[in-house]
């Protein structure tokens, strides 16, 4: 999937902390499942929400079942369809569920099959814009169609008109000379001197009379017949007009009933880009438990720890968290919310709730060191190695080497000699035992289950004491829930950072991972997890004016450096955290 960088509103304005004291499994167990099988769980049907959190789509989307080829749907012809136009993608990128930039980056699916999903629904939206820049332009013509033929509708109903009119008077001059004619001839046959006389005609005999009657009888005959051939005539040219009308007539309603077809034929494509752009925006949002590219990071889990890191740059500026910090943590205590059978859904929910041991404590580890005689330390309300004295005496120094012996022996001997050449015994390893955190029920088991001891729980491993302390609604559901991705990512950002005066330092990173976890090993794994991320991940952000992760990037002062080591040796100096 080609990358598109825009801005867009998260969930409504940015969002994300928290403080957590136990974790599911102690740094270094073997328990993470491979990353093919929590990308099998995760790709389950159930892993899906029906309905996605903050975000609704404008129209229904279109189904693969809907789709119908608009140039076969509205019967266009091939040849003549509109360019197909150019078309921005990133205009479907407008989401208040994907934290800006998010949406860009690209997961394990985007070259499968899901990939060519996005990429199916921009092509059913650019034939469909092309279909209705046909159907404009197919409008437009037919308008100009119409607007031309219409004045020669008036043009021709008046020459009809006029042409009937000549007709009439034709009539009307045939039919008097016909009378005329008539009418002389009743009148010679009555009174012929009274036809030469009403003719003017001297009185030379009735040869003379007869020849002018028959000359004026001819005379009227010629005028009657060019009287009727010119009739004839325009009757010939008023049928012309009048098919001509027909013909125009019969064009205009083809057109008009064209134009009918066409303007409702675009009514209904009108409404299918929103259809289109549903599916692709319903599409878009199901990557979200896919993981990122090349990493075991899903999606959600990613889009959670940036909000996270841009609502502490608004609440808290000065810790200046950054995401991947977040994704240390998320690694360690979890593996993103995909530990045991539980994945992320489309809403950063797990799919099944996270527990982790009950905090009754018991031995993880070490616990040789008490079988052997060995005094166990007193169980303390925070998972932690602790020392213990040991049960047999520390070895016995070595010999010295001899005065002979080989330099590469003697470097290679774990004692170490003194200025006298006397050799010191190497000081013996100090026992230690890992064990559980001794936390009684606080919350009647209503977060973690248990109503003896506490839980943690959740992809961030709280403790319900703690979440209590902590708890956020980093998705703005008006919820607050520890198996929530986006509620537990802000609840640990707003903890790690009231940890440290600033997570800008690698001295301020450290002592807020080692408040979160009480171990040194936790503290090394968190920081590898998130140095791994930042460098894998890259989240576009120029688009929305952000030319460095918030900022983030100028040289550790000095005193930012000293300050986080205090507070780190301060810790540490602490036997017990009351939680």
């Amino acid at each position: 999937m080609s990358k598109m960088r825009v801005p867009r509103p998260v969930f409504g304005a940015l969002l994300g902390v928290s403080l957590v004291a136990g974790t599911i499994a102690p740094a270094g167990a073997e328990t993470q499942p491979s990353l093919a099988s929590s990308r099998l769980v995760a790709q389950a049907e159930d892993a899906l929400d029906a309905e996605l959190i903050g975000y609704t789509v404008d129209a229904e989307p279109m189904t693969d079942a809907e789709w119908i080829d608009p140039v076969t749907q509205f019967d266009l012809d091939p040849a003549m369809l509109a360019p197909l136009p150019e078309f921005d993608v990133a205009e479907f990128h407008d989401s208040t569920v994907f934290a800006a930039g998010v949406d860009q980056v690209e997961t394990d699916a985007d070259n499968t099959a899901q990939g060519v999903e996005l990429d199916k629904h921009v092509e059913r939206h650019r034939r469909l814009l092309q279909a209705i820049d046909t159907l404009d332009q197919l409008v437009a013509t037919n308008a100009t169609e119409i607007a031309s033929r219409t004045p020669r509708v008036a043009q021709l109903v008046d020459a009809i008109d006029h042409e009937i009119t000549n007709e009439e008077r034709l009539a009307d001059e045939i039919s008097l000379r016909k009378l005329a004619i008539a009418e002389y001839a009743v009148r010679s046959f009555i009174d012929q001197d009274d036809v030469a006389e009403a003719l003017s005609i001297p009185q030379t005999g009735l040869s003379a009379t007869r020849v002018v009657t028959d000359e004026i009888r001819e005379d009227q005959f010629a005028q009657i017949n060019a009287r009727e051939s010119e009739l004839a005539r325009r009757v010939q040219r008023r049928q012309g007009l009048e098919s001509n009308l027909s013909t125009l007539r019969s064009e205009l309603r083809v057109l008009r009933r064209e134009r009918t077809e066409m303007l409702e034929h675009r009514r209904i494509a009108l409404d299918l880009p929103q259809r289109t752009e549903s599916a692709y925006k319903l599409a878009l949002h199901e990557r979200l438990p896919q993981f990122v590219s090349n990493t075991d990071i899903p999606l959600v889990a990613l889009n959670a720890y940036v909000i996270a890191e841009r609502r502490l740059a608004e609440e808290r500026p000065g810790c200046r968290i950054e995401w991947w910090m977040l994704a240390g943590i998320g690694k360690i205590e979890s593996f993103h919310g995909h530990f045991g059978k539980s994945t992320l859904n489309v809403n950063g929910h797990t799919t099944e709730a996270i527990r982790g041991p009950a905090l009754d404590g018991r031995i993880l580890s070490g616990a040789e060191f008490v079988a052997d005689g060995a005094v166990a330390p007193a169980a303390t309300n925070r998972t932690e190695e602790q020392a213990v004295t040991p049960a047999t005496p520390a070895p016995a120094p070595a010999a010295a080497p001899a005065a002979d012996a080989p330099a590469a022996l003697a470097s290679a001997d774990p004692a170490v000699a003194g200025e006298d050449g006397a050799v010191a015994a190497a000081p013996a390893p100090v026992p230690v035992i890992k064990r559980l955190a001794l936390i009684r029920d606080s919350d009647g088991g209503r977060l973690d289950g248990d109503t003896t001891y506490d839980r943690a729980v959740g992809p961030m491993q709280f403790i319900p004491s703690t979440w209590r302390l902590y708890e956020a609604d980093g998705n703005a559901d008006d919820k607050s829930d520890p198996q929530n991705m986006y509620d537990a990512a802000l609840a640990s950002a707003r903890y790690l950072c009231a940890a440290t005066g600033t997570m800008a330092t690698a001295e301020g990173r450290k002592v807020a991972y080692f408040a979160y976890n009480h171990d040194e090993e936790y503290t090394a794994n968190v920081s590898a997890a998130g140095d791994r991320y930042r460098e894998a991940i890259d989240i576009p952000t120029e688009e929305f004016g952000i030319t460095s992760p918030l900022g983030i990037g100028d040289p550790e002062p000095a005193e930012l450096r000293q300050e986080a080591a205090q507070k780190l040796a301060a810790l540490k100096d602490l036997p017990v955290l009351d939680w």
